[in-house]
């Protein structure tokens, strides 16, 4: 619903109190978690709902929803307060030096770190970043040993509570040329950092009445989508990690559905130094931001036959 603007700017405070009000639901609780008032509370959001002329919230029976405009400004309020604190961490520190060591996944690496670690080493070039990709089981080791200051992995499999969490889908990839008979065993590359979720695919395929087999296994993902651009089989990858127009998203009838993944960023128990809060203030950030938006995909969804219209002949993805 279209309101009168008031053309001013955000404001970070305005921000905060908007976030409040969405995390707990009500304006009294978040006049509570803030030490305001409720009146106070109330006339910050429409102060803010002026500022944008929209509606951002709607009453229900439970309290307070967002309203599709209220959803899209959470994205937009957590990046702005994060770029707020990370300009005053900058402007009010001369100079920011140490070593920053960073665990992370290769999953995540490819599909969100990259670019924040090249502005970060650009924006603080004293901080010595140390980069570690491994698997999941190293990288804890290698948390609890105080040998890495920050892991970001399968959050599933990492001990302890992330300072950020999100969930990614996983899919079925295919190389664009594979000819598949729906009639013989369904050729699998897959990972062997899986964890337990590769049984889980194993059983969901079982259970659709599949035959398998397995062509590849390799703990290299740059192995995995290589095999699968040479139409060695079929893999289950998350979308983000996809970047090869030779491979395409695969869709079918008998196919079952594929969980999800849960990340998470976690602290290590080294103490924290200067270094280590804008790094994290830095994949807070871009993390937060990579949630709320849909990546680059260039393996757009191939839809195989249905069950109905199975025939005897190999199907081949185009």
């Amino acid at each position: 619903m279209a309101m009168t603007i008031d053309r001013g700017d955000l404001d970070v405070g305005l921000l905060r109190m908007f976030l409040a009000v969405a995390q707990h639901g009500t304006m009294g609780r978040a006049a509570a978690a803030n030490a305001t008032t409720q009146p106070t509370v109330s006339q910050r959001i429409l102060r803010l709902e002026k500022i944008v002329g929209r509606k951002l919230f709607s009453r229900n029976r439970g309290g307070l929803k967002l309203t599709g405009h209220g959803e899209l400004l959470v994205a937009y309020a957590n990046r702005a307060i994060d770029l707020n604190e990370e300009a005053l961490a900058r402007l009010r520190e001369e100079s920011v030096s140490g070593p920053v060591r960073l665990g992370a996944s290769e999953e995540t690496v490819l599909a969100r770190l990259a670019p924040t670690l090249k502005r970060f080493q650009r924006s603080y070039p004293d901080v010595e970043l140390k980069l570690t990709v491994a698997g999941p089981a190293k990288l804890e080791f290698l948390l609890v040993q105080g040998e890495l200051d920050f892991v970001i992995s399968d959050s599933a499999r990492i001990t302890g509570r992330p300072v950020l969490e999100w969930s990614s889908r996983l899919a079925w990839f295919a190389g664009t040329d594979l000819s598949i008979d729906p009639f013989h065993p369904l050729p699998l590359v897959l990972s062997q950092n899986a964890g337990p979720w590769r049984e889980q695919i194993l059983d969901s395929l079982r259970e659709a009445g599949w035959a398998w087999r397995i062509v590849l296994e390799s703990a290299n993902l740059d192995t995995i989508i290589a095999a699968v651009e040479s139409d060695l089989g079929v893999s289950v990858l998350l979308r983000e990690t996809v970047r090869s127009t030779g491979i395409r998203e695969v869709k079918h009838g008998r196919l079952p559905a594929l969980p999800e993944m849960s990340f998470g960023l976690f602290r290590g128990n080294t103490v924290l130094t200067k270094a280590h809060s804008l790094m994290e203030i830095a994949l807070t950030a871009s993390l937060k931001s990579a949630k709320t938006q849909r990546l680059p995909n260039f393996a757009e969804a191939h839809t195989w036959l249905s069950n109905d219209e199975f025939k005897a002949e190999p199907m081949v993805i185009s």
